[in-house]
């Protein structure tokens, strides 16, 4: 049996790419109830970014104090998620993930409740990064099961791209949730919802035992908290994801100032769902088929189009343009995360592979900070149009950091990642079975 063996090539690979389709990688043993674990486990980070800013504005009117409050919890959740994932991948993810449910949940509806109470900033501020500090990082927990089910690299790419595509989905559905929720029932509710699905979620992946990769226990000498992050080509992965993130967290301040002051604050869930449907349906193209050209070609041209459609933001005057915008900016936004995500799958050692995943994600938490707290500081000074503008200084960013001549020399960082962490090789470029440049299978 070649399970889990795939990144010494010791598995055949299947001749026909169909083989490798959505249905295949979702009709394996396990797979399709820790997707859907994580799949509730992820909405409420859909919800959480425009529900504080919902209710903090309309608390407070300050859209500067919202965008960082905002900015905190997706801050704290990036940092801190680091380490929680180094000690998951050690004592293994179901302990964590019980911790951190009952942990992230209770804080987050404590939050809430003082927000609506009216207590003092600081007992906010504290408990907002508590919130922030449990939140457990679902994505990287899904995807290194992804990476511990898959009979082949083939199929990691396939379940990274559906994992992409739920992303994009929650992030579809929460907006319109959030929003709905909010002006129906009150502005506390939906981050009261988002704590019980935080529960729910984090406690229904812990369950799922059988797909879990086994704990790394070692008495090799503790590597530092940065060393996985060193690995050559993975700096240019966080810092094209903080772009991203940055691209992420203007939007959803940017949006709801820009709906309220066009005296549509509802409207603002269906922009953000259409951000990210757009996005969502760029996923399902761009995993549903193998692409030409070597894999790290693939997020740089994504970013690069982003860039393009954001240098428009700015210029919105109403919300039939801002959809536009938004929707064209979505459409690039997944086949970005998706090679970002599985260039990093390739470069972390596989038994530093949840901490590495969730370098990834602490990138994006990071710039979704940035992003957020920018745009609330810009938007009470300048205005909500040069908030938006905010949009192209992330896509920059991600532009500049998938340029970096260290993707396109992968191959000797894979190497050196595995000599200097001693850990078993990962898979390098040439053993990468989708079509490119090399004949399949070299």
């Amino acid at each position: 049996m070649c399970l889990r063996t795939w990144n010494t090539l010791a598995c055949p690979i299947m001749a026909t790419e169909s083989a490798h389709g959505y249905r295949f990688a979702l009709g394996h043993h396990g797979v399709r109830t820790f997707t859907s674990a994580g799949l509730i486990g992820r909405l409420p980070v859909a919800m959480n970014a425009l529900a504080i800013v919902l209710l903090v504005s309309n608390e407070t009117g300050s859209y500067a104090y919202a965008g960082v409050l905002s900015a905190l919890l997706a801050i704290t959740a990036g940092l801190v998620s680091i380490i929680s994932s180094r000690i998951a991948d050690r004592i293994g993810q179901a302990g964590v993930l019980r911790v951190l449910a009952f942990a992230h949940s209770g804080s987050l509806a404590l939050f809430t409740a003082s927000v609506l109470a009216g207590l003092a900033r600081p007992v906010q501020i504290l408990l907002v990064l508590i919130a922030g500090a449990t939140t457990p990082a679902i994505g990287s927990y899904v995807r290194a099961r992804w990476s511990y089910v898959s009979v082949n690299p083939s199929m990691v790419r396939v379940g990274f791209a559906w994992e992409s595509i739920l992303d994009e989905a929650v992030f579809t559905v929460g907006p319109v949730i959030t929003t709905a929720v909010a002006f129906s029932f009150g502005f506390g509710t939906p981050l009261f919802l988002a704590a019980i699905l935080a529960l729910i979620g984090s406690l229904w992946l812990a369950a799922a035992r059988s797909s879990a990769p086994p704990p790394h226990h070692t008495t090799e000498v503790r590597t530092s908290l940065w060393a996985v992050v060193r690995l050559p080509g993975l700096r240019p992965l966080v810092l094209a994801a903080i772009g991203l993130g940055t691209v992420f967290g203007t939007v959803d301040v940017g949006v709801v100032a820009f709906t309220a002051d066009q005296g549509t604050g509802a409207f603002a869930g269906v922009v953000l769902a259409t951000f990210a449907g757009t996005s969502m349906i760029g996923g399902i193209l761009y995993g549903s088929r193998a692409w030409p050209g070597p894999l790290h070609w693939h997020p740089r041209i994504a970013a690069m189009v982003l860039l393009l459609v954001t240098l428009a933001m700015p210029f919105a005057r109403s919300n039939a343009f801002l959809v536009v915008v938004v929707a064209l900016a979505g459409f690039s936004v997944a086949p970005a995360l998706i090679g970002i995500f599985t260039l990093a799958s390739r470069l972390v050692p596989r038994k530093h592979l949840t901490e590495g995943l969730t370098w990834t994600n602490s990138g994006l938490a990071a710039g979704f900070a940035l992003g957020s707290s920018g745009a609330g500081l810009v938007i009470d000074s300048f205005g909500t149009r040069a908030g938006l503008a905010l949009t192209i200084f992330g896509a920059v960013i991600a532009t500049l950091a998938l340029a970096s001549r260290s993707l396109s020399r992968s191959e000797s960082a894979d190497a050196n990642a595995a000599e200097d962490l001693t850990v078993e090789p990962v898979v390098s470029w040439n053993d990468d079975p989708l079509p490119g440049p090399h004949p399949p299978g070299v």
